[in-house]
């Protein structure tokens, strides 16, 4: 699990919440969210990547409910949220 690699899901995730920020703000706060997390991760400290896992637990219980509208997107954050636990150890 490179930093590359973590970059690339959550662009995947990016693109495929960007349909749904006109009518969610949900999807809007995530978006911007994960944009934020991608300019941080090349010089991530523990405790930032242990901010970034709580803020993607709360988009994982958001999204849980439109699991089948964005399942890459749930996908991909199970694997952002890996390998933030490795960083934050």
């Amino acid at each position: 699990m490179s930093a590359v690699e973590v970059e690339k899901r959550i662009d995947e995730c990016i693109k495929e919440l960007d349909r749904f920020k006109a009518l969610s703000p949900d999807a809007r706060m995530a978006v911007e969210n994960l944009q934020k997390l991608k300019n941080e991760i090349k010089s991530l400290t523990k405790e930032k990547a242990q901010e970034w896992l709580k803020m993607l637990d709360e988009l994982s219980k958001r999204a849980s409910a439109y699991a089948s509208f964005i399942p890459k997107t749930i996908e991909n954050v199970k694997f952002i949220k890996e390998w933030l636990q490795k960083q934050a150890a």
